[in-house]
């Protein structure tokens, strides 16, 4: 693990900042939450870290510091980004980013360590399989996007698969002998916690976008958006039942092809 700043502007960057509106405002949605999850990432994984005291977690909690580095390198240059759909003027996914805050308040503030940790892991699940997406599947998407908001993702997706083991690691250091227990309802509520803000954001984002539609491009609009979100659905499902396995472990998964080369540009 390697915390990078890439140094990202998007100054004239646009919402729509690849030719398919629907996955451009789809992935938008993913960016949008960022801040509200990493922030909450990091603030778990330091509370863990106050609590693996000895020589016996020494290096995790090394891996914890980098972890939270890295975290907020990401969520600082999605907030730069975020600020270019705010300006655009998609007023109504504030307050579904309010609820989401107030959900990982709530969280903090009400449940313990051993659930934190375990939706923050359940999260982490989510990101390997993201990586190998971006880098390996739609390059078609791909095809004639802004190469800042390309980097952006490919670089945050890369360092994604880097420290994919911490939280996993964390989980199972203050959980056993319940870890797999654990793990899977962390796992469970992060899917459908983050599929629901995912979606409430990309409704709104793309419910803006199409009141300045005719009626047909509405239709093809929908239409792309059903095509996208089968096609996601179809590379992910057998990948999200992996993660249910009691032998899943993060650190046995390859980089994505692209992934390490990537971030040679960042060193």
């Amino acid at each position: 693990m390697k915390p990078r700043k890439p140094g990202l502007t998007f100054q004239d960057a646009l919402p729509h900042w690849c030719p398919s509106t629907e996955f451009a405002q789809i992935t938008n949605a993913g960016s949008l939450s960022l801040p509200f999850v990493e922030t909450y990432l990091n603030r778990v994984m330091l509370r863990a870290k106050e609590m693996l005291t000895g020589e016996k977690y020494s290096e995790l909690r090394g891996d914890i510091d980098l972890f939270v580095k890295q975290e907020s390198n990401h969520y600082r240059q999605h907030r730069l980004f975020n600020q270019k759909i705010e300006e655009a003027g998609y007023d109504a996914v504030k307050p579904i980013g309010d609820r989401l805050q107030a959900d990982y308040d709530e969280f903090l503030k009400t449940k313990s360590l051993r659930f934190n940790a375990a939706y923050c892991e359940g999260f982490e699940s989510l990101g390997i399989i993201q990586a190998e997406f971006f880098f390996t599947q739609i390059d078609d998407l791909l095809a004639g996007a802004d190469p800042r908001v390309v980097a952006l993702w490919k670089w945050h997706l890369a360092e994604e698969y880097e420290h994919r083991s911490v939280c996993f690691d964390v989980h199972k250091a203050i959980s056993r002998p319940f870890s797999y227990a654990s793990r899977l309802g962390g796992f469970f509520l992060a899917v459908r916690h983050l599929s629901k803000f995912g979606k409430d954001v990309s409704d709104a984002l793309l419910a803006c976008d199409r009141v300045r539609m005719t009626e047909g491009q509405r239709a093809t609009s929908i239409s792309s958006e059903k095509t996208y979100r089968k096609r996601f659905g179809r590379f992910a499902l057998p990948r999200l039942l992996n993660v249910l396995s009691p032998f899943y472990n993060p650190i046995r998964y390859r980089a994505p092809r692209g992934a390490a080369a990537f971030l040679l540009q960042y060193e």
